[in-house]
């Protein structure tokens, strides 16, 4: 192979290969690309300027994107020039940074392999060093995250997630509505009012005037803070969390009716908790035998198991007044149930039965949000927890949002 084909292949501009020279780290080969430049005209670093007074002041060896199975490294010298308007400067060179050690197109393949590699994994097949691999990592990250744009949305959703041990709760805002789709857009520490006033900080007074409407759950710190920050905004409430009410009620039918049960229905009733509280529509086979064989055994289990399937139709109007209709009508059956969960449900329903049915209104996407949630906790689970706090807000928003699509070669340059 040709060297002026070989730095072509390679993408670096303005050099060609001198010599090459092999060798051995840490078990591995290496192949090192002595750089020799083409011409003497120089770039102002601060500027950009094209300048020719310079003088060698230093020699680089900085690693470039493998070559094969050889880990690839570059050795040039680097210059300081005069510029008329700056002054002596460094040299810019347009695939590397001042004080980095790997070229840009080795940095961008590092911040793409982390989306679906761990960074031991990187580290490995890239070799270098673990810390090496999360600075790459994080800085990219972080560009990304400030670059981002966010004009344009007008649906919010507030979520919370537990962190480590504890009662250490952090939010996720996700934008649902905008001209980018669904995507998370912030995660901020703690669950409390005051928690939440770095968010409204950060997303701006312009850009929260343009929302109309926020989805949340039913805790009483999201709606004091959307109100206070975002008053013209209509709050939405999550359907998943009163779905979840709903099941915790009929949970506590559950274990009431296991408690009173006798012998002869104890062994039908226990371990059918999971059964009882999934969709039927979602059972099949011998989970759809035991539901019927349970619900027969237990005629308030029944009533409660029936209760809870058709609450589910509350979403499926489109007209507040009949949604509201169907609430009252559903109410009235729990009259003669003696399902006290049931009642204590309805109560708190009832209590914030506007925000459930806004949805009439804004039919927005309410799954996102326990997505978004579930991913989160898998990010964290892979990688047996963070020590950095902000690396792992950063991996969260990278998962959860189009940050996070795996590009190998987007921005390598490889091929110029």
């Amino acid at each position: 192979m040709r060297c002026n084909y070989l730095i072509r292949a390679l993408g670096i501009k303005g050099f060609q290969v001198a010599k090459v020279e092999e060798g051995e780290w840490s078990g591995r080969s290496t192949l090192t690309l002595v750089l020799q430049r083409r011409s003497k005209v120089f770039s102002c670093e601060k500027c950009g300027r094209r300048v020719k007074r310079a003088y060698r002041y230093r020699e680089r060896e900085v690693q470039h994107l493998p070559f094969w199975q050889h880990l690839t490294f570059l050795r040039l010298g680097q210059y300081r020039v005069f510029c008329p308007r700056c002054g002596w400067t460094v040299e810019k060179l347009p695939f590397l940074d001042r004080y980095s050690r790997v070229t840009t197109a080795l940095a961008a393949l590092v911040s793409e392999l982390c989306k679906v590699m761990t960074n031991k994994d990187v580290s490995t097949l890239l070799g270098l060093h673990r810390h090496t691999i999360k600075a790459i990592d994080k800085r990219a990250m972080a560009k990304a995250q400030a670059e981002r744009p966010l004009d344009g949305i007008t649906v919010l959703g507030i979520d919370e997630i537990s962190v480590g041990k504890g009662q250490n709760y952090w939010h996720l805002v996700s934008a649902l509505e905008g001209p980018r789709g669904c995507e998370l857009i912030y995660v901020g520490e703690g669950r409390k009012e005051e928690d939440l006033r770095g968010f409204w900080q950060w997303f701006g007074p312009e850009r929260v005037g343009l929302v109309t409407h926020m989805v949340m759950d039913l805790w009483k710190a999201f709606i004091r803070s959307c109100r206070h920050n975002c008053p013209q905004a209509a709050i939405i409430f999550d359907k998943f969390h009163i779905i979840r009410h709903l099941l915790e009620a009929l949970n506590t039918v559950r274990k009431r009716e296991l408690r009173r049960a006798g012998k002869k229905f104890r062994g039908l009733l226990a371990g059918k908790k999971f059964i009882l509280l999934s969709r039927q529509a979602h059972l099949r086979g011998k989970a759809r035998e035991a539901l019927r064989l349970l619900l027969a055994a237990n005629r308030r289990l029944f009533k409660a198991h029936l209760l809870k399937e058709s609450f589910n139709h509350l979403w499926t109007y489109r007209s507040k007044t009949w949604a509201r209709k169907f609430f009252r009508q559903w109410v009235e059956s729990l009259k003669w149930s003696r399902l006290a969960s049931y009642q204590r449900f309805a109560a708190m329903v009832d209590k914030h039965l506007d925000g459930i049915l806004a949805y009439c209104d804004k039919r927005v996407s309410l799954g996102f949000l326990e997505a978004t949630n579930l991913k989160a906790r898998n990010i964290i689970r892979r990688a047996y927890g963070y020590r950095d706090k902000a690396y792992m807000k950063l991996k969260i928003i990278q998962a959860c949002s189009p940050l996070g699509k795996f590009r190998p070669w987007a921005s390598c340059n490889i091929m110029p």
